[in-house]
């Protein structure tokens, strides 16, 4: 059946999602044997630019999305989250190509400008708005994101420092917590959502529940795991979130759906720990030719 709305909005995301994919593809064949590391890398940038975004789109109501790809979602906002994530994540997977392939940097202007064009673009079509943020905040600011990413990467290549380490577990983490369990899985599927109530504006309410649920689980499986704690601590500390998350339960602060609280929370806690282990076995899979 023909859509209207799919070859007015959606397709242009959709196309934007497959250069992401082809970039990605891309990158892993040049990447050969420490495809595992630029992996992470791209969580971890990826939750970078995903942190900035949340500043610009939650707080400062700089601009919105319409991609029109979520028909009955649990908010109307989340279509324009899918939206931004459609975006965001071509941003990255474009500064990991730029990176990975060794480009020159005036490649880093040619992708501001090419960016500063499809969202000149999408503002035509409609697909797009911007409130006050201007397209040539684009251009300037993608050669400027890449710089930042190529330093990141060389510093990933060498050999990062324990500070920074956890700096990159941690973006990766924002990708993968956020954006894939809690957003991705539970709230689009309405087993898991927050208050939006607690102040004026609802969305950004409910994003002070979503990231203090996440610094909460991170923050803790981080500390288990890298501090190797003695399993009665760790039992310890995994008792304590359960009985916080519990207490976020009953105060309606975490909104989860009828019978299902045991196995969110464990799901949450177990894919915290998950991808803080797989994130940091595939930051130490840098060969020894890259060191």
């Amino acid at each position: 059946m023909y859509d209207p709305i799919f070859w007015s909005n959606t397709i242009w995301y959709i196309l934007l999602g497959i250069s992401t994919i082809i970039e990605l593809v891309v990158v892993l064949i040049k990447a050969k044997n420490y495809r595992r590391v630029i992996i992470a890398f791209y969580l971890t940038i990826t939750g970078i630019v995903l942190v900035f975004e949340t500043i610009l789109l939650f707080f400062l109501k700089a601009y919105v999305y319409y991609p029109m790809i979520l028909k009955n979602p649990p908010r109307p906002f989340d279509d324009v989250l899918a939206g931004n994530l459609f975006s965001q994540s071509s941003v990255g997977a474009s500064a990991l190509l730029v990176v990975v392939l060794n480009l020159k940097s005036y490649w880093f202007i040619i992708f501001g400008l090419i960016y500063g064009l499809i969202e000149e673009l999408f503002l035509r079509l409609g697909i797009y708005r911007h409130n006050w943020y201007e397209t040539w905040m684009t251009v300037m600011g993608i050669p400027l994101f890449f710089w930042v990413v190529k330093k990141m990467y060389i510093k990933a290549m060498q050999g990062i420092g324990p500070v920074f380490y956890y700096g990159y577990i941690f973006f990766a983490l924002y990708t993968c917590n956020v954006i894939t369990l809690v957003w991705g899985l539970f709230m689009l599927f309405r087993l898991q959502d927050f208050n939006t109530s607690l102040i004026s504006d609802p969305e950004v309410s409910r994003l002070y529940g979503v990231l203090g649920h996440f610094f909460l689980l991170s923050g803790s499986v981080m500390l288990i795991y890298f501090l190797r704690l003695k399993w009665i601590w760790k039992t310890l500390v995994l008792i304590v979130l359960y009985i916080i998350y519990y207490i976020g339960y009953k105060l309606n602060i975490i909104l989860i759906r009828e019978g299902w609280f045991v196995l969110v929370s464990t799901i949450a806690i177990c894919w915290t720990y998950l991808s803080v282990l797989i994130i940091d076995n595939f930051y130490s899979g840098i060969p020894d030719d890259k060191h």
